[in-house]
């Protein structure tokens, strides 16, 4: 049993690995403006909407709620269940800016600093290209987060019944542990907030309860079962989802050592920045606010309001985020 549990151990490790991946939003940022991406991502979500909705349709179980969630997955999901995030990676049809680690902002991480971008980006690549959506800068891994972890975020709160800050916590705790701060010695605050808005979306495609923002921000429902048939009413925007707090300058990360946020703000100081003489975290602090009062007290749980530093684990993080009232 004990040995099952190390080899189990193991292979969620390189597995986390296998996938893991961060991104440089300040490289490069102020040369080339990337083309907005929106009206041909709306258009390609879209399509695999219809797709998913096509296969749900098909057989005995007319309008099947499970069967829609599983048959939506195969298309919005993680890069290995889902086909969006492969396209946007391997897509010509977006303009994409890709940093490699030698020329990004974590070329300095030693091994003991980030297995991830110390050590496995030696043999793979390990950044997320970047692109524009509207006025949102972010990385392609951000899709995967607001599919993948949004839909285990619903299931959590809307499916089981958890409180949200339950549901929170859970990507609080992979940040910290197995998906962030182990493996790459990063926790990225832009992650969290795209899970968060992720669920948003989930819920809005039956639209069975409120948005979490208030019933003002009900975007669906975008299906509806009509004739015994999943169909789809509306179209999903972009737009309406992305924003700031998805973009690692704004809402910026948080780091596993002291030694990684003086190397992060060397690099940062070395950019060419128009109109400012050193480039900072967050790049913007107005738009950061924005977020802040946007995500209200919700923010705390994917908003990074201290800006560049080094988690002390000592001082135990979420423990003052266990102890908020619930919601």
């Amino acid at each position: 049993m004990v040995i099952k549990k190390i080899f189990s151990l193991i292979f969620l490790c390189f597995g986390t690995m296998a996938w893991t991946a961060e991104v440089d939003n300040f490289t490069g940022r102020f040369n080339d403006r990337l083309k907005d991406s929106t009206a041909v991502f709306n258009k390609k979500t879209n399509e695999f909407f219809r797709q998913g909705l096509k296969n749900a349709n098909r057989g005995l179980l007319k309008c099947n709620e499970k069967k829609l969630y599983f048959h939506l997955q195969k298309y919005f999901n993680s890069t290995f269940f889902g086909e969006i995030v492969r396209w946007v990676n391997e897509t010509n049809s977006l303009d994409k800016r890709f940093i490699s680690v030698k020329k990004s902002i974590y070329r300095d991480f030693g091994p003991s600093e980030s297995i991830v971008l110390g050590i496995l980006s030696k043999l793979r690549p390990v950044h997320s290209p970047n692109l524009r959506m509207g006025d949102v800068y972010l990385g392609s891994d951000k899709f995967e987060h607001f599919f993948s972890s949004g839909f285990r975020y619903f299931k959590s709160h809307y499916r089981k019944g958890k409180t949200l800050k339950k549901t929170l916590m859970i990507g609080l705790k992979e940040e910290y542990g197995i998906l962030g701060r182990l493996p790459t010695g990063v926790i990225s605050y832009a992650d969290l907030a795209a899970d968060f808005n992720g669920m948003r979306f989930w819920n809005h495609v039956l639209q069975k309860k409120s948005d979490v923002l208030g019933a003002e921000n009900d975007l669906g429902p975008y299906v509806e079962c009509i004739d015994k048939k999943w169909t789809l009413v509306k179209e999903m925007n972009w737009g309406d989802y992305l924003d700031d707090s998805m973009d690692e300058a704004i809402n910026c990360s948080q780091f596993k050592k002291k030694s990684m946020v003086k190397k992060i703000k060397r690099r940062l100081s070395e950019l060419p920045v128009p109109h400012q003489r050193i480039m900072t975290c967050p790049i913007s602090r107005s738009k950061l606010k924005r977020m802040i009062l946007k995500y209200g007290k919700y923010s705390p749980f994917f908003i990074n309001q201290d800006g560049l530093r080094a988690v002390d684990m000592k001082e135990n993080p979420l423990e003052k985020l266990k102890k908020m009232d619930d919601f």
